[in-house]
């Protein structure tokens, strides 16, 4: 086994017939303090693997993820995929790529992560909720609109839902664009209107019970949740529907829901 790394890319050649992770921990962690944004493991030169083997990518998803970083693991041989997926536990958390540029652009594609301990005060914030397939943007320019006459903070979440069959970090291009587009167009209304704001990605199995466990998470005084008509008439309107009767419901705080023009936002 062969071990060699390269900005933020470990990378394996030969065979993986033992769990290698308690050798590879020490420059994963070299690697993570460069790159907290998460790490990459090539396997393109990976020539055979035992179910022993294996387990190096097991303990070192667990390790890497209980730090709240992000592992990718990219370029699998066929054969050596085939060997991971018999090892209970492995294939169905393992975040894999296709290649390397697929699994890096994963990573820096996303703003970091923010913790909710970073809005203050408690109870003065807004939470805004994005979701994917539906232009939520018009709550963030509302959002940064109410948080300046008030002088408080806002914290853009987009909930970014996971299939359930697929790992929670497993790399979701188009999905990822739209996150980040998203919590660009919204950063720059809170830049704009020269409010201090925070934008989070939250990978979530479910909207409802991710949209949810953010509010609470964040403990914030109100969340915002608004589109315009014209994406209400592009047909995906029953997600937004289905999250406003959640938030009306169930949500511990107070619920902002709007409908806005178009042209009044920017």
């Amino acid at each position: 086994m062969i071990i060699e790394t390269q900005d933020d890319v470990v990378r394996l050649s030969g065979s993986l017939r033992q769990n290698q992770w308690p050798t590879i921990r020490a420059v994963a962690g070299m690697l993570l303090h460069d790159h907290p944004e998460g790490i990459i493991i090539d396997c393109a030169n990976l020539q055979d693997i035992s179910e022993e083997g294996a387990k190096t990518f097991l303990e070192a998803m667990r390790d890497i993820e209980a730090a709240g970083k992000r592992i990718i693991v990219a370029n699998l041989p066929e054969h050596v995929l085939n060997v991971i997926k018999s090892v209970p536990g492995i294939r169905s958390q393992l975040p894999i790529a296709n290649s390397v540029e697929e699994a890096r652009a994963s990573l820096h594609r996303l703003p970091h992560n923010v913790s909710p301990t970073a809005l203050s005060p408690k109870g003065r914030s807004l939470l805004v909720l994005l979701v994917p397939g539906i232009d939520l943007t018009p709550g963030a320019w509302l959002a940064t609109q109410m948080a300046r006459a008030r002088r408080s903070e806002v914290a853009f979440v987009f909930l970014l839902e996971v299939p359930r069959d697929l790992p929670l970090n497993t790399p979701l291009g188009e999905q990822e664009d739209e996150a980040q587009h998203a919590l660009e167009v919204a950063m720059s209304f809170a830049k704009n209107a020269g409010v201090t704001a925070t934008p989070h990605i939250e990978r979530v199995r479910d909207l409802i019970d991710g949209a949810l466990a953010m509010i609470r998470q964040y403990e914030v005084e109100r969340v915002v949740f608004a589109t315009s008509q014209q994406s209400l008439d592009t047909g995906n309107e029953e997600i937004f529907y289905r999250l406003v009767d959640t938030l009306l419901h169930r949500a511990p705080c107070e619920v902002i829901v709007g409908r806005l023009k178009a042209e009044r936002i920017g």
